[in-house]
């Protein structure tokens, strides 16, 4: 599992878990560019970030260690003006599902509300876009799975109150350009939540929490049918994992 932190210019590679809590690399590479936020995500040998200060996505291919795209996402807010609730300059996230590369960010035409847009990773063009009704700068991170939008929301450890709660409280399926308000509960042990990103190889959500890597099973009912059609509105509960 690959991990880096926002504004760098390199990513450390890790081999296995082990590997990683021993601080023991597999490798590491150089990028073109530095990284605005945690959005970054890895897909089909490929790492896509956003380049500090811009709207705009590049693609760094793993195997020659070259740029081999970039491609401005139009009207995309950027560089802290419409990041998730804790800052971090997480204004434009990537995300990895079932169905392929996502791009989620606001836009000023879209009142600073989450755009979900469909990117394809060979051309880096938008293939479909879905304006939402939430506003990016309340979320505290967001994910995907199988065309679906979960919108998280969860106190900080500097937080006046905890009113808000830690849960998913958001769903925008893209199938049916359909929106669902949630209260879906998201265990938050460490009250510092900069990245949730779900990995469709094994289902489930990989979190960054305060210097803690966590775990996350995800449950999506008795019908769901991963070589199949897939039944993401099952999604039921989180399970804290390590």
């Amino acid at each position: 599992m690959p991990w880096t932190p926002y504004r760098t210019d390199t990513l450390t590679e890790y081999s296995s878990k082990e590997d990683f809590i021993a601080g023991r690399p597999t490798t590491t590479y150089k990028l073109p560019h530095r990284v605005d936020g945690t959005g970054f995500v890895v897909y089909d040998g490929a790492l896509f970030f956003n380049k500090e200060r811009t709207r705009n996505i590049v693609k760094f291919d793993l195997r020659t260690r070259i740029k081999s795209g970039e491609a401005i996402i139009a009207n995309a807010n950027y560089h802290d003006t419409s990041p998730y609730r804790w800052g971090g300059k997480s204004d434009i996230d990537l995300a990895v599902d079932e169905i392929g590369l996502w791009v989620l960010y606001a836009t000023e035409t879209n009142n600073g509300r989450i755009v979900v847009s469909q990117l394809n990773p060979y051309t880096l063009r938008i293939e479909g876009s879905w304006d939402t009704t939430y506003d990016k700068r309340t979320a505290s991170n967001a994910f995907m799975v199988c065309g679906v939008l979960y919108v998280v929301k969860t106190v900080y450890e500097d937080d006046d109150n905890e009113a808000t709660g830690n849960k998913i409280d958001y769903m925008y399926s893209t199938t049916q350009s359909k929106e669902t308000f949630v209260s879906i509960p998201f265990p938050n042990s460490y009250q510092y939540i900069a990245a949730v990103d779900y990995n469709p190889r094994d289902n489930l959500l990989y979190v960054w929490n305060n210097y803690h890597v966590v775990k996350y099973l995800l449950d999506f009912g008795n019908n769901d049918n991963r070589l199949g059609r897939c039944n993401s509105h099952l999604f039921s509960s989180s399970f804290f994992l390590s």
